[in-house]
This record gives C-alpha cells, structure tokens and sequence, in this order.
C-alpha cells in the first residue's frame, strides 16, 4: 500500500465528522453540568447528530464516488468476471445487424 498518509477527500469527511461529534459531546458534556435545564434538550440533539452526521458523511462519499469514478467503501463491491461480461455484453450490442 502506497501513500498512507494521503490526505483523500474521504479521509477529510471522516475526521471532520469525528472532530463535529466529539466537539457536540463535549459540548453537551459543558451543558449538562453549568446548565442541567438545557442539558435535556442539548443531549437529544447530540443523539439525533450521532445518527446523521454518519449518514451524511456515507451519502457525501457516495454523492464523492459517483462523481469521480473511484472505487470507495461506499462504492457497490465488484464481482469477478461482471466487468468483462459487461464489456462482451457492449461489443455484442454493438455489432448487431442495424437491419434486424
């Protein structure tokens, strides 16, 4: 494996997802104690912010994917053989009779 320490959009959205989630917890973690009446309100929006700041970062590196063309985790798996019978299905389809 080369280049490891490849700063690739992927990598980028994933730590900047981490650093929002770890900035919300500590952010309600300040709450709860200085202020406990918001606290409430504060720990149902880091909970809601848990579940979709994963789903909108795997929606980005899809939406990333997609544009690109590279293969990502959230790229669909390849199996062996699909890209050459892809590739026969294309040539077959382009050497048909254009009279039949």
């Amino acid at each position: 494996m080369e280049n490891k320490n490849k700063w690739t959009p992927k990598r980028i959205c994933a730590i900047l997802c981490i650093i929002f989630l770890v900035m919300i917890y500590l952010g309600t973690l300040i709450v709860a104690i200085f202020a406990p009446e918001a606290g409430g309100k504060l720990f149902a929006m880091c909970l809601f912010a848990t579940v979709i700041v994963p789903i909108v970062a795997y929606i980005y590196i899809w939406i990333y994917t997609q544009a690109t063309g590279k293969r990502t985790i959230a790229s669909t798996p390849e199996v062996p053989g699909e890209k050459e019978a892809r590739d026969s299905a294309e040539v077959a389809e382009n050497h048909q009779d254009p009279n039949a």
